[in-house]
């Protein structure tokens, strides 16, 4: 049974930083039904036809981006009865549920553990279909009508009821994600509604996702092609992509591939479903067209000197202007170089080897000059430095000799005070010595006056030239002596 709810689980997201390679193209499994087909409901599908017309159509478009739904894995338990039938009774397991058929064709539904009697009877074994959290059961009645069973659940299939019971996958979205889900209401207006991520879509019956193909790279290079990118997820992060804008020609007619990196980020899903239905392709457009008429207006060598410009967001103002109308956001522009011709290119190149030769040539010489240059600045710096270094030493020694000068001062002048305080206690101590020795001998002349010592005789002893007496009453007599002349020798 061919899975109907088999989701295009590709985010809206290009990431061509580096193109898949062709290996890993190759390992992608075709996809069994295609996403638009096995995303809408039972009862949107009148006809067995037209489902198949519709898995033929978007086959082709869908086989590098849908993925295989895993062989036999329809939500069946794979839980089987140990026991088997008695001649004369029936076991029914602990767990295990059957149909009991009468003879009248009535039918009984028995739980087990349950041990009955076969007589008249038949038992047809009940099928139990499970889903596990993040999917869901879709239960077909036998009226025509659907239900969807949300994980964690569990259905006995009772043919009285049922006509038929799979296991689907849930849709999983991560933060800055979003799908845009259709719905039929029973009065069949269609409504439609934006769900974002984190989340987990479960298909209702009547619902089904939109599915979008826009432009994209096929992986050889980064031209864009119309329906290269299908998906259903919707990316609200950042993005950005490659884009050459090729074989435009300047002014002077030179032909020339530009290669851009647009950088843009959705931020308004509502606006952009009501105005586009690729805006890849219209911003394909829009550069396009802001680069020719950029390119229009310079030759290949004003082009040359304003690439600059290739890098502002003002010289694409049909680009910001479409992106703003599709509920898009153009962060920036960043132009990655261009390509030329093979005639184009080897001139181009000649003109780069002979630019860049002459530029070295003039760098050599710069080099060289400027080699001299540092040399002669450094000589002159190097005389400076002996000029200042010898007036520093000449100083220095000045400076020491005035030091050695005023130590010298300094020291003949402690040295002369030192002698002056020496004869001065020299002095002092021969005068107090002397004085000491005069007292001494006042005290012995005393003594001996008082003992009748004729100390004038005494003293002179017959050693006096010359005697002179005085005696008188002490009424102040006055007394003139000449001195007797010596002889001249």
């Amino acid at each position: 049974m061919d899975k109907r709810y088999v989701y295009n689980k590709q985010a809206g997201a290009l990431q061509e930083a580096a193109a898949p390679p062709a290996a890993v193209r190759a390992r992608v499994m075709p996809m069994r039904m295609s996403s638009a087909a096995q995303s809408i409901a039972p009862a949107q599908m009148h006809d067995a036809d037209d489902l198949v017309a519709a898995q033929e159509q978007h086959r082709a478009d869908d086989v590098r981006l849908a993925r295989a739904p895993r062989p036999g894995d329809d939500g069946r338990d794979p839980t089987r009865s140990t026991r088997r039938p008695g001649m004369f009774s029936y076991t029914i397991e602990d767990g295990e549920h059957v149909l009991m058929i009468h003879k009248d064709g009535t039918m009984e539904e028995l739980v087990g553990p349950k041990r009955v009697s076969t007589f008249g009877r038949t038992f047809r074994r009940m099928e139990h279909y499970v889903a596990h959290p993040g999917e869901f059961l879709v239960v077909r009645y036998r009226d025509g009508r659907q239900e969807h069973l949300v994980g964690p659940a569990h259905l006995w299939l009772d043919p009285r009821k049922h006509l038929s019971a799979t296991r689907e996958e849930g849709l999983q979205l991560a933060a800055k994600e979003a799908v845009v889900i259709y719905e039929r209401a029973a009065t069949g207006e269609v409504t439609r509604r934006v769900l974002q991520g984190p989340a987990v879509f479960v298909a209702q019956p009547g619902e089904w996702l939109h599915t979008f193909s826009w432009h994209g790279s096929t992986g050889a290079g980064y031209r864009k092609v119309p329906n290269a990118l299908v998906f259903q997820k919707l990316w609200l992060m950042p993005d950005q992509m490659y884009h050459d804008v090729e074989d435009v020609r300047t002014a002077d007619d030179a032909v020339i591939t530009v290669r851009l990196m647009i950088f843009f980020e959705l931020v308004d899903i509502e606006l952009m479903l009501a105005t586009t239905h690729d805006p890849i392709g219209d911003f394909v457009n829009a550069a396009t067209s802001d680069v020719v008429d950029f390119l229009g207006r310079h030759d290949l060598a004003s082009f040359k000197l304003h690439t600059d410009q290739l890098g502002d967001l003002a010289t694409y103002r049909q680009l910001t202007s479409r992106a703003e109308q599709c509920g898009y956001r153009i962060g920036k522009v960043v132009y990655r170089g261009f390509d030329a011709p093979p005639s184009l290119q080897q001139m181009l190149d000649q003109a780069i080897e002979s630019r860049t030769r002459l530029q070295l040539e003039r760098a050599t010489q710069q080099q060289a000059q400027e080699l001299e240059d540092f040399k002669l600045e450094r000589q002159l710096a190097r005389g400076e430095r002996q000029r200042t270094d010898g007036a520093a030493e000449q100083a220095h020694a000045l400076a020491l000799q005035k030091a050695r000068s005023a130590a010298e001062l300094e020291a003949d002048s402690a040295r002369g005070e030192f002698q002056r305080t020496q004869r001065r206690l020299d002095q002092e101590r021969a005068v107090a010595d002397e004085r000491a020795r005069h007292d001494e001998e006042s005290r012995h002349l005393a003594a001996l006056h008082k003992l009748g010592v004729d100390l004038t005789a005494l003293l002179t002893q017959h050693r006096a030239d010359q005697i002179i007496e005085l005696r008188g009453d002490g009424d102040g007599a006055h007394l003139h002596v000449d001195a007797p002349r010596r002889p001249s020798r």
